[in-house]
C-alpha cells in the first residue's frame, strides 16, 4: 500500500498534466469572449453549460457525477470571469451609473434637509449632524416615515440606522427597504454610548424598570440582567428619555444618550452601560434618486434567488471571482420559501468588471435592485 508521501506525488504528477490544459480551456474561452463582445452575446450560456456537464457526467460512475458538475460549475465560473475581461455587459441599472460617470462626481452636500427617526436627541440625529455639518432634522414617529419623507420629497435626505456591532442588523429597515425605491448615497459609523438616566432625586438602588429602544436594550442585555431590572420598549432611546422625564416616577429610568439625559432634564445615573466598548451602530443615507458621490467606494444590492442548491453560493462565487471583497450579507423572507438577499461589497462602479457583474446579477433576476455606490466613513 501506497503512504501519504507517494499518493501525494502522484496528485503532483496529475496537477503538472491538468494545468496546461486548464490554461489551454481559458485561452480558447477568452477567444469565445471576444466573439461575443463582437456579436453583443450574453456571457452566460447555461443550455451550453448543462450540455456540457451531461456529456462528461454520462459514462461516470454515480457517486462521482455530483463532483464533476461541481468541477465544471467552477471551471464555469472562472471561463465567464475571464470572458468579461472582453465584454461590456449592460443592463439598466449600468446605463444610468454610466451617465452619472460621464461628467466628473459632485462631492458630498455639506448641508442638507434631513429626515431622522424619534426626537431630538436620538442617535440618528447625531449621525445626521456627523454627515451634514449644517443640518435641517425632522423626526419622524418610525422608520417608514423616514422612508415616505423621502420618497415624498419632504427631506433631501433620510438617515436610517442599519446594522449595531452588538446586537447585529436594524430588521425592521432592511424590510422596509423592499418596499421603498430609494438610494444610498453614505454611510457613516457612530460610536454609542448608553447611559442610564433618572428624574431627579432618584437613586440606582430605586430604579425597577428600564425603558429604551429594543436594539439599545439588546445591546445592554448583560448590564439590564445583573441589575435584575424590567426592561420596556420604546420607539426610541431618545423618546425613552422623554418619557422617563414626563411620568417623574423615580423607579423608572432610561437607557439613552447623556445628550438626550440633559436634553430632558435628567440624572445620569451610570454612564457607558452597554455590555461592548466597541458599541458601533452604522447608519445609512438615503435619496430618493440615484445619486454617486465622489470617493464612493462601496457598493449595496439586493435580490431574490431561485430556491435551489447553489443559488447563493454561484451568486458568492461571482464576487470571489472578481476578487470583490463582501463586507455584509443579509437575507429576509418574502413569500412561502422565498428570500430576498442584500450584499454590501467594496467596490468601484467605474470599474467593467464592477459593472459586468451588476449588469449580470441584474439580468438574472427580475429582483434584482441596486441600492446605491456610496463612501463610508467613521
Amino acid at each position: 500500500m501506497k503512504d501519504i508521501t507517494e499518493l501525494r506525488k502522484e496528485i503532483d504528477g496529475i496537477d503538472d498534466k491538468i494545468l496546461p490544459l486548464y490554461l489551454k480551456r481559458m485561452e480558447v474561452s477568452g477567444e469565445i469572449g471576444k466573439l461575443k463582445m463582437e456579436s453583443s452575446r450574453a456571457t452566460t450560456d447555461k443550455n451550453r453549460e448543462k450540455e456540457i456537464v451531461y456529456r462528461l457526467a454520462k459514462d461516470v460512475p454515480e457517486d462521482m457525477k455530483l463532483y464533476v458538475k461541481e468541477l465544471y460549475d467552477a471551471v464555469f465560473l472562472t471561463s465567464k470571469a475571464y470572458q468579461n475581461r472582453f465584454i461590456k455587459r449592460t443592463s439598466g441599472t449600468v446605463e444610468n451609473l454610466k451617465k452619472l460617470l460621464s461628467a466628473p462626481l459632485p462631492e458630498f452636500p455639506v448641508s442638507a434637509t434631513v429626515a431622522c427617526q424619534g426626537i431630538y436627541g436620538a442617535n440618528s440625529g447625531a449621525a445626521a449632524e456627523k454627515l451634514f455639518p449644517i443640518s435641517d432634522i425632522t423626526y419622524f414617529k418610525n422608520f417608514e416615515g423616514v422612508f415616505s419623507a423621502v420618497e415624498k420629497g419632504l427631506c433631501e435626505f433620510g438617515v436610517l440606522p442599519i446594522e449595531n456591532s452588538t446586537a447585529g442588523s436594524v430588521l425592521d429597515v432592511y424590510d422596509l427597504m423592499k418596499k421603498y425605491r430609494f438610494s444610498i448615497v453614505k454611510s457613516v459609523r457612530l460610536r454609542v454610548e448608553h447611559c442610564l438616566a433618572a428624574v431627579n432625586g432618584a437613586d440606582m438602588k430605586d430604579i425597577k424598570t428600564v425603558i429604551s429602544h429594543p436594539q439599545a436594550l439588546s445591546q445592554c442585555a448583560e448590564y439590564i440582567k445583573n441589575k435584575g431590572v424590567t426592561a420596556e420598549a420604546a420607539e426610541n432611546t431618545a423618546v425613552a428619555a422623554r418619557k422617563v422625564a414626563e411620568a417623574g416616577d423615580k423607579s423608572v429610568a432610561a437607557l439613552c444618550t447623556v445628550q438626550s439625559a440633559e436634553a430632558y432634564g435628567l440624572t445620569v445615573l451610570e454612564r457607558n452601560v452597554q455590555d461592548s466598548s466597541a458599541n458601533y451602530t452604522r447608519f445609512i443615507c438615503i435619496s430618493k434618486d440615484l445619486r454617486v458621490y465622489k470617493g464612493a467606494d462601496k457598493i449595496s444590492v439586493m435580490t431574490g434567488l431561485e430556491h435551489k442548491p447553489g443559488s447563493l453560493n454561484r451568486i458568492l462565487s461571482s464576487f470571489y471571482a472578481l476578487g470583490l471583497n463582501l463586507t455584509k450579507i443579509e437575507s429576509r423572507p418574502t413569500a412561502g420559501f422565498e428570500f430576498t438577499f442584500y450584499f454590501d461589497f467594496d467596490g468601484d462602479v467605474a470599474d467593467q468588471g464592477v459593472l459586468n457583474l451588476i449588469a449580470d446579477l441584474e439580468n438574472g433576476s427580475d429582483k434584482f435592485v441596486f441600492l446605491g455606490s456610496y463612501k463610508e466613513t467613521v
